[in-house]
């Protein structure tokens, strides 16, 4: 095994275990919230990690396939893994914006 095959698997199996990781939060994100907007976020942010894994998962494959047509949809899979990832740190810093906002109320 060359190191970037081993990369490869390390990426592979990190994403794997996030993304099994991240199914049950669906319905503790559900129960725990305390209003129906903060559970719309929670689920939106929940739904973009998870596609983000899914992304992760398929772009770490489809490198390895001898098919010269999947590797030119690899680069534009990794700008959708991005803007994915910054949608969800978009969600994130708004739902902490939020947080820190109720708590001053308070």
């Amino acid at each position: 095994m060359t190191i970037y095959s081993v990369i490869q698997l390390v990426i592979f199996s990190v994403l794997l275990l996030n993304t099994v990781h991240l199914m049950p939060a669906f319905g503790r994100c559900l129960k725990g919230a305390e209003s129906a907007f903060q559970s719309g976020y929670l689920c939106a942010m929940l739904t973009m990690r998870l596609a983000r894994n899914i992304l992760g998962l398929i772009l770490v494959t489809a490198s390895t396939a001898p098919n010269p047509e999947i590797h030119a949809l690899v680069p534009k899979g990794i700008l959708l893994f991005l803007v994915l990832a910054l949608i969800n740190a978009a969600l994130t810093q708004y739902m902490e914006r939020i947080r820190v906002e109720e708590g001053a109320r308070f």
